[in-house]
């Protein structure tokens, strides 16, 4: 996936964002900013964008001496926590508990404060309930599970992670042995090792983490461990829209991408609607 210029906005709005968590404005803010312009006027478009915003949140947090997000990610940890009884419970109740568990995991990804300054959790779950999942896709993936020992889950976001929780109970109950990864260093809002000890996401899975602060998954910056993890999965669940950016183009057909449509740009791609559901298998090159 490439970069189009509907993502320049999105890049100095992501700044202000980060910098507004940071508690920065003034004269360091329109510095920052700056900075920022001087790494967007010379990024190659023809990279995903994560790759781009990846370098923006590491210099704002190199000028801040902050990580602008830590708080938001406490607070919406110990939110999902709240609800895990009742979407364990919904999971549970269903008529399929694997489908419930994917259209659970899909809700949390809204929790991202990359692109949102606000959102609705329960509207969210109402709405994953709701909206079409592509009976083809979610029948491949289901064929894919129960063909998998192995599967790595690439978690996105801190308290999405307590809803993926639900759909690695599932497949753990199902016999799969399942390695979640969350980010080696802290960038956005994306789950670190220190949101899984806080989201209890060990009892549901072994975790690791990736050994870098890239948005998405940037393969060639990730650790040895992790790199051990992916090559030996029989699957892999790639959850959030900027795993698809980076990920897509791999050609690996072990993926799954499952994520929330939150941007213009990836909807085009997809022939999608900003806020549709995706449940999707990697194509092979």
């Amino acid at each position: 996936m490439k970069t189009e210029l509907e993502c320049m906005p999105c890049f100095f709005r992501q700044i202000r964002l980060a910098l507004g968590y940071a508690g920065v404005n003034g004269d360091a803010g329109r510095s920052i900013m700056r900075a920022g312009a001087e790494i967007v006027e010379q990024a190659s478009f023809d990279q995903p964008p994560a790759r781009i915003t990846t370098v923006l949140h590491r210099m704002v947090r190199e000028r801040t001496g902050s990580d602008p997000y830590r708080r938001v990610k406490d607070r919406y940890n110990a939110i999902a926590l709240e609800k895990l009884p009742s979407l364990r419970r919904t999971a549970a109740k269903a008529a399929d508990p694997l489908e419930a568990g994917v259209r659970l995991a899909i809700a949390g990804n809204v929790i991202d404060f990359g692109i949102y300054e606000a959102f609705d959790l329960d509207r969210s779950i109402e709405d994953s309930f709701r909206l079409q999942l592509s009976e083809s896709d979610f029948s491949d993936f289901s064929k894919a599970v129960q063909r998998s020992r192995r599967i790595l889950y690439l978690c996105d976001n801190a308290g999405e992670i307590v809803f993926d929780r639900v759909l690695a109970e599932t497949l753990r109950e199902d016999g799969k042995i399942i390695t979640a990864a969350v980010k080696g260093a802290a960038v956005i809002n994306d789950a670190t090792l220190e949101d899984a000890a806080a989201a209890g996401l060990a009892e549901s899975a072994e975790v690791i983490d990736n050994g870098n602060d890239g948005i998405g998954t940037l393969l060639e910056s990730c650790s040895p461990r992790f790199m051990d993890a992916y090559r030996s999965a029989d699957m892999v669940i790639s959850k959030g829209q900027a795993n698809y950016e980076t990920l897509a183009g791999t050609g690996d057909n072990r993926i799954f991408f499952m994520f929330k449509v939150k941007c213009p740009v990836v909807a085009r791609e997809l022939g999608r609607e900003n806020g549709d559901i995706v449940l999707m298998r990697s194509v092979q090159r």
